[in-house]
């Protein structure tokens, strides 16, 4: 179990601005980042640079939305792990 916990005000914030992120990209490239999370949790620059360039989108402000999606994403993630453990311990 994680000992460490982020606060539940951040990942709520880090909820509210993933909903606002997913409302810039289609539903195909929502579909493709949900897909290419499962397979990376942690893309590098390079990696986030390419999924724009697939795209054909040379626009910081997207590239900054994909940095950002990855992250919120993660913190969701991270928020599963929280309740669950926290249910666990409850249940114990």
């Amino acid at each position: 179990m994680v000992d460490y916990y982020w606060s539940w005000d951040f990942l709520a914030e880090c909820a509210a601005k993933l909903i606002k992120l997913e409302q810039n990209f289609t539903n195909e490239q929502l579909q493709y980042l949900r897909e290419y999370y499962t397979m990376n949790h942690f893309p590098e620059q390079i990696q986030m640079q390419e999924i724009a360039n697939q795209w054909h989108i040379d626009d910081f402000d997207f590239y900054m939305n994909v940095s950002d999606w990855f992250f919120c994403r993660r913190m969701a993630h991270q928020e599963f792990i929280q309740r669950r453990d926290v249910v666990a311990k409850t249940a114990a």
